[in-house]
């Protein structure tokens, strides 16, 4: 698989504490059927200005869905600041146009076991050096053993401490993981992707690919992804519905990691698993194919290429020059609406 882009989904404090860099695309996705021009044109932030403005993220993310409100009536069902793809900031908005549909997620878990300090004081030390290699262009990764190793030399020492802490505590994670704490279940989605691959440890990240909070699902499903692109032979455990699901939602986060799991997913051309993928969420991978960030849009398009039966070389070389019409010229006629 082609080398993801590395971005941070910036809030809160980080936000506040981002250096200025010119923002170099604002991309839909949800936006069938809605005009995406006149809802572009409405918005107080433009391509090429510098990024992020003053002000908390919360404030800003608030003001551009009232934005789209003011244009078509509803809200953004999601508004996403990433950084940052060859030194420019992203904002992805998602749009509840016909090709977004309301995910049905788990129920929200019940459980009580948590992590002790010292394993929430680990997670941030991971999350500080996390931020500081994005934002300093040195967020590049080891993904071959089926756990995320990033080139920083910081953040590498304390990723191996985590792995360390999951491969002796796994009992404890996947118990976390059912925790009523959306916040110790992220760090437990996170943990579970470095500890020793099992039955059990696959089987959790894809539950936890449906859970109720979005940083949840982001960090299982990335693991998974993860861990899939280091052993592929475990793709016939992996059901591809929840991913189907994410693929549809109005969450950008959702998006941005179910094409890592789908990728695998798809790569042996299953006839069944690419005619759900065609039927449930076409669309939306036509929205991701067209967004200008090559690192973003490239997953998207090797699976329109993959759905349309282009064999696997032409369809890198069409991904990677962005001939996203050249794969639909392929596609559209397959189309049960054609």
């Amino acid at each position: 698989m082609r080398s993801t882009l590395i971005v941070l989904t910036i809030a809160g404090a980080a936000f506040a504490q981002s250096e200025q860099k010119p923002l170099g695309q604002i991309d839909f996705f949800g936006q069938k059927d809605l005009n995406v021009e006149a809802i572009r044109a409405a918005l107080p932030l433009h391509e090429g200005e510098m990024f992020p403005p003053a002000g908390s993220s919360n404030d800003s993310k608030r003001t551009l869905s009232e934005r789209v409100k003011q244009v078509i009536g509803r809200e953004a069902t999601d508004v996403a600041f990433v950084c940052c793809d060859r030194e420019r900031w992203m904002i992805y908005i998602g749009l509840p146009g016909a090709s977004s549909k309301p995910a049905k997620y788990n129920a929200s878990p019940r459980g009580t076991d948590r992590f002790p300090a010292e394993v929430l004081s680990l997670d941030k030390q991971i999350e500080d050096a996390w931020v500081a290699a994005v934002l300093s262009g040195h967020a590049g990764e080891d993904d071959s053993q089926g756990f995320t190793l990033g080139s920083d030399p910081k953040l590498r020492t304390k990723q191996m401490e985590l792995r360390e802490y999951a491969l002796k505590n796994e009992a404890l994670i996947l118990r976390v993981l059912e925790s009523s704490d959306a916040a110790h279940r992220r760090l437990a989605a996170q943990a579970l992707g470095y500890a020793r691959q099992s039955n059990a440890q696959v089987g959790a990240l894809v539950r936890a690919c449906l859970d109720p909070d979005d940083e949840v699902r982001n960090n299982a499903t990335r693991a998974l992804g993860v861990l899939l692109g280091a052993k592929p032979d475990l793709a016939p455990m992996i059901p591809i519905d929840p991913f189907v699901t994410l693929l549809t939602s109005g969450v950008w986060s959702d998006h941005n990691k179910a094409v890592m799991v789908l990728y695998a997913l798809t790569t042996k051309r299953d006839p069944t698993v690419l005619g759900k993928l065609r039927s449930g969420a076409l669309d939306n991978l036509l929205e991701m194919a067209r967004w200008r960030s090559e690192g973003h849009a490239f997953t998207a398009r090797v699976l329109l290429g993959r759905i349309a039966g282009i064999e696997e070389s032409r369809v890198n070389e069409l991904a990677q020059n962005g001939q996203v019409d050249a794969i639909m010229s392929v596609l559209l006629p397959q189309r049960p609406d054609k």
